[in-house]
């Protein structure tokens, strides 16, 4: 136990000068599920094929940074035993295991947080209690044979447990992951009704899916506009006599403008970065009065539903007409419209989380 405070202050230690170098502006903290099946291993007097059992485990966490998350664990369904008279007796039992894990992504913690990167290994340790039942059979076992099972129990057995592991996200999607874990319970000497010169370990090699609810993607830069070439200088046609030549210089003839407002994905809110553009709107409608504005809004095909989608690009093309207003252009200057998700303006899917404003 001592040997495993020391591994998780270590750890912790080392995130903490770590975690500044892998923050990034743009990350969000997100909740996060696991779902996990696979097999468990109590090590006991006989092969190690004979004390396989199935296992379990459900989770649910956040993620605080990029480097360190924390999760609440259910695990458990199986355990297996074994007392060697002669020939070899193996029980099993059940048992359910609750825990509170903290979490170190090694991949954003040493190399930087990257949003799409395929391959987040990441180790963990935590604290919990283990609750086991129904070991009917080992009891049984212990009537034919009263010395062998020394630290036996019979209705259930709760104990404080300790745990660590190492684990794999395989990035599917942005919101999906395959999960692939290993771990160690450190069980009291009692789990498996036989007494040992350490505590009982389980070994427990699980796979599953990782689900992350609210996970941003960080916004793409913006797409910047060229303001139009003003208007070519017309020559100075001949004079038929000789008189002082008067240059005159025309003022550019405003056309249009366009910025495009990018947004966050299933948000309407406008970041600072954004709202500069919103102001190079505003005064490009000051400075030519007869001009007016069309806002359009968008949302991303590749997330949300259809109906989502058509909700998101109407917030965001109103959420900028207003700001328009409230800069003191008058409301008759301004058409809003929105398309949902059935019209993408840009190739890269992300930018068309967008309300696009065009000046004429």
């Amino acid at each position: 136990m001592k040997r495993l405070l020391t591994i998780i202050a270590s750890v912790a230690l080392v995130a903490s000068f770590s975690v500044a170098n892998a923050q990034k502006k743009d990350f969000d903290g997100y909740w996060f599920m696991q779902l996990q099946g696979g097999a468990a291993h109590t090590i006991g007097e006989t092969d190690f094929a004979k004390l396989i059992s199935p296992a379990a485990a459900v989770s649910l966490g956040y993620q605080f940074t990029p480097a360190f998350g924390a999760r609440l664990n259910v695990n458990g369904w199986q355990g297996k035993g074994a007392i060697n008279e002669g020939t070899t007796h193996v029980y099993k039992y059940n048992f359910v295991e609750g825990a509170a894990d903290l979490m170190f992504d090694l991949a954003n913690l040493f190399g930087g947080y990257k949003y799409d990167r395929t391959l987040n290994p990441y180790i963990f340790g935590g604290l919990g209690v283990n609750y086991a039942f129904n070991n009917d059979e080992a009891v049984a076992l212990a009537s034919q044979f009263p010395y062998s099972e020394r630290l036996l129990w019979k209705d259930n057995l709760i104990k404080p447990i300790s745990r660590v592991g190492l684990g794999m996200n395989i990035r599917l999607s942005d919101a999906v992951a395959l999960n692939l874990e290993a771990n160690n319970t450190f069980n009291d000497d009692h789990f498996n009704s036989k007494k040992g010169s350490y505590a009982d370990f389980q070994l427990r090699a699980l796979a599953g899916l990782t689900f992350s609810f609210g996970k941003s993607k960080p916004a793409p830069a913006p797409v910047v506009v060229p303001a139009p070439a003003p208007a070519p200088k017309p020559e100075p046609e001949p004079e038929p006599e000789p008189v002082v030549e008067q240059k005159v210089v025309e003022e550019p003839v405003f056309e249009s403008l366009q910025r495009n407002v990018f947004f966050v994905i299933d948000k309407w809110d406008i970041r600072d970065s954004e709202q500069l553009k919103i102001d190079e709107v505003v005064e490009a409608l000051k400075a030519n009065p007869d001009t007016k504005v069309r806002i359009s809004g968008y949302a991303d095909k590749q997330t949300g539903t259809a109906k989502r989608n058509q909700f998101l690009s109407q917030k965001r093309s109103e959420v900028v007409a207003q700001a328009i207003i409230d800069a003191g252009i008058e409301k008759d200057r301004i058409t809003t419209e929105y398309f949902g998700d059935t019209v993408q303006p840009f190739e890269i899917n992300e930018e068309n989380r967008v309300a696009v404003c065009v000046v004429k």
